[in-house]
């Protein structure tokens, strides 16, 4: 067998034994309709913020969600830094959900359970959208410019900061 062949297909089985998710992070695929650009979309351009306290204490939203380094792309979604802000960059102006955010990450969003956070037995994660709680599904949270999302479990509850948008 070539060598090329054989790196070929050595690849196609790591990409068969990723979950699916991941595999479109990996590989660009669209995600919930959600492009892996080579460029950023002009129609829309606006940023939220995710905000994740564990009882009371700060979680990191990581950097570079919706950005797969070794593909050269860019989800329609994503994340530059780990300070929390959500860029939305895209070449269709729709509205855009806190659910799409989470497929691109690949990490769990419920009631019960968002990335690494979870609900004690018999409770809920607590969502608040620019200060109000949010009772619906979490994944249908509209992310809208300068929208501010906090997601957390506990007592205690921790105190949402007030972001910075003057640094985008």
């Amino acid at each position: 067998m070539h060598r090329r062949s054989t790196v070929g297909l050595v690849l196609m089985l790591v990409l068969l034994t990723i979950p699916g998710r991941a595999q479109n992070m990996l590989g660009g695929l669209p995600v919930d309709g959600i492009r892996c650009d080579y460029g950023e979309g002009a129609a829309l351009h606006i940023h939220a913020n995710l905000q994740m306290y564990d009882r009371g204490q700060k979680k990191t939203v990581p950097s570079n969600i919706g950005i797969p380094i070794a593909v050269g792309c860019l989800y329609w979604m994503h994340t530059h830094s780990d300070n929390g802000m959500i860029h939305i960059e895209s070449p269709v102006n729709q509205l855009f959900t806190l659910g799409q955010f989470f497929d691109i990450w690949s990490v769990t969003l419920s009631r019960f359970q968002a990335a690494g956070l979870s609900a004690g037995r018999g409770k809920s994660l607590r969502f608040l959208v620019n200060g109000r709680v949010w009772t619906r599904d979490p994944k249908l949270i509209p992310m809208r410019n300068h929208e501010t999302i906090v997601i957390e479990s506990g007592p205690p509850f921790a105190v949402p900061r007030k972001p910075n948008w003057g640094l985008l």
